[in-house]
């Protein structure tokens, strides 16, 4: 049977490719320090206007209760409870929108994270040598260029002004 994997190019180093593997390989294998680039998620918290409004609706049932237990009707009573119910609404919106705007982040970042991992996996480690090198370049990289390769803001930023440069 024929393998369908093409041999990886020789280390510039030691010019052999007995070594060589991808840097994830090399990343999993515990032999590279430097990691992939981290996918983009949402880091919204919405606890703490999920707490504020339990305990709003809370007292708004409390004062329900409260009301429903007496004889005597009470507009306090039922405009406290309504003001408590309407500020815990508005904090679902509130924390709803900001989840929403957290992912639209995450969701931005996902072409440059593309970017990102494209270069994590084009590039390669040999084991002998213990170098990451470009095999389109054929040149050993040090660590600050593999870092600054997968550095998702540089590369962001990169991006910005490309596009600024291709509107003027």
């Amino acid at each position: 049977m024929v393998s369908s994997r093409r041999p990886l190019p020789p280390c510039p180093v030691c010019n052999r490719a007995d070594q060589v593997r991808k840097t994830q390989t090399a990343y999993e294998a515990g032999e590279l320090h430097i990691a992939p680039p981290p996918m983009p998620e949402s880091h919204v918290s919405m606890i703490k206007y999920v707490s504020i409004g339990m305990i709003l609706v809370g007292v708004a049932a409390f004062l329900v209760i409260v009301m429903l237990s007496s004889d005597e009707f009470s507009w306090l009573q039922m405009i406290l409870s309504l003001i408590c119910i309407v500020i815990a609404l508005v904090l679902s919106f509130i924390a709803i929108r900001q989840i929403g705007q957290g992912d639209e982040e995450a969701r931005r970042r996902y072409p440059v994270w593309d970017r990102a991992m494209a270069n994590w996996n084009r590039l390669l480690y040999c084991s002998r040598d213990k170098v990451v090198f470009d095999p389109q370049s054929k040149k050993v990289l040090p660590d600050e260029t593999v870092r600054s390769l997968l550095d998702m803001d540089r590369l962001e930023g990169e991006s910005a002004q490309t596009q600024i440069v291709m509107t003027h």
